[in-house]
């Protein structure tokens, strides 16, 4: 397999039986994940279908028109209802201004859409500000019409690969990403089993012969034989390159699952599954894209003190490393701005922005959670008041 070329993913074996049941069904579960390439395709066509093909006379091709109606029908009640008030008018943020239309407003704003990676647009990465954070079900509907975009614009639809199922056990676990096309390729991860959930540490990619290039790692758990999909697709920013014989932490390397059986099964979908093809878009081992933060000044006023303070001796610069290697905070006590900036990005890979209070950064230390952890807060009100410093940032982020 040459670089550059993804991966067909085989079909999974269990109760889902065939590729397209296994894609409803994800989706039923779950409209954030967008297993939906059947779905894009034939909006294309049912939009030809109803005549529009480009002609000389300039008309819309399909792929054009089924973006416009994507964007007509679901993505423009969305923005008027939500964005209107502060992005109709306002000076400098006005994407949805009526010239020559918003469709073609958003397209032209610079980051709002990226065709070339549509889960990093800022309009889905940027979350709770002045204004609430789009919902799941809208962040859904907003990228299958960026999907859309990118086939009108010429692109490819995305094309899903996943990996078999494993029944984790407590310590190391391996996805072989072998069967996928990625020989000696694997995915790691520590588990540990939690009384309603499960907790996933360490979670690494190694590159095997070619190196590997991975692009939105989606973990689904199979509760009770039902798939179900990581809820807030925590991964969904991370494009990860890891050259031959080296390993590399997918983001933070953590996730907690809650309210599903700790014996479920677990697989792994990927947007793209690649050979590694010489070039490091992260400028290391492996790269993530995005995961910057939105409210800087916050994190070190409201989520600094308390992060330095309890978490610094370990997860901080001369700290351990397997510490380290779990949580990044090296540049928590760099109080530059590069260095806050720098912090506030490695500590957002923890953080669970649809539900900050469950956010992975606050399992291993809360003394009532279970986890194995060398440090614990002596008692539930010293956590509580931990978490509601960092919550406080969060919220703001």
């Amino acid at each position: 397999m040459s670089a550059g070329i993804k991966v067909q993913s085989p079909r999974l074996a269990g109760t889902v039986g065939s590729r397209r049941a296994m894609l409803e069904t994800l989706v039923r579960h779950l409209p954030m994940v967008r297993l939906r390439v059947p779905a894009l395709l034939a909006l294309v066509l049912a939009a030809g279908c109803a005549g529009q093909i480009t002609t000389p006379g300039g008309s819309d091709d399909a792929a054009v028109a089924a973006a416009k109606a994507k964007f007509t029908a679901s993505v423009q009640p969305i923005m008027d209802g939500f964005c209107g008030s502060c992005h109709l008018g306002q000076a400098n943020i006005d994407f949805l201004r009526p010239e020559p239309d918003p469709r073609t407003q958003m397209l032209a704003w610079d980051g709002l859409v990226r065709l070339d990676a549509p889960p990093t647009s800022g309009l889905l990465t940027k979350g709770a500000h002045s204004g609430p954070a789009l919902t799941p079900d809208q962040s859904a509907v907003i990228l299958d019409w960026i999907d859309l975009e990118v086939l009108a614009a010429g692109g490819e639809p995305p094309a899903d690969v996943e990996t078999e199922k494993l029944t984790p056990q407590p310590g190391v676990n391996t996805l072989d990403l072998g069967p996928i096309g990625l020989t000696g390729s694997s995915l790691s991860f520590l588990y540990e089993p939690l009384a309603t959930g499960m907790y996933l540490s360490d979670i690494q990619v190694t590159g095997g012969t070619g190196g590997v290039h991975v692009v939105n790692p989606l973990f689904v758990i199979w509760n009770e034989g039902s798939p179900e999909p990581d809820p807030i697709n925590r991964f969904g920013n991370i494009d990860l390159v890891v050259q031959e014989g080296l390993t590399s932490y997918v983001g933070g390397g953590t996730a907690v699952f809650v309210d599903v059986a700790p014996t479920s099964d677990i697989s792994v979908h990927f947007r793209v599954a690649e050979l590694a093809d010489g070039t490091d878009p992260g400028g290391g081992d492996g790269g993530v894209v995005g995961g910057g933060c939105n409210n800087v000044p916050a994190f070190t006023s409201a989520a600094q003190p308390p992060l330095a303070a309890s978490c610094g001796n370990c997860h901080g610069a001369g700290g351990q490393t397997n510490a380290i290697s779990a949580t990044d905070m090296t540049r928590i006590a760099d109080l530059t701005a590069e260095g806050q900036a720098a912090a506030c990005a490695q500590v957002k890979t923890r953080v669970n922005a649809l539900d900050p209070v469950n956010s992975g950064l606050f399992l291993a230390p809360d003394p009532n959670s279970g986890t194995q952890h060398p440090f614990k807060f002596a008692t539930a009100t010293d956590f509580q008041n931990f978490r509601n410093a960092v919550v406080q940032w969060i919220n703001q982020e």
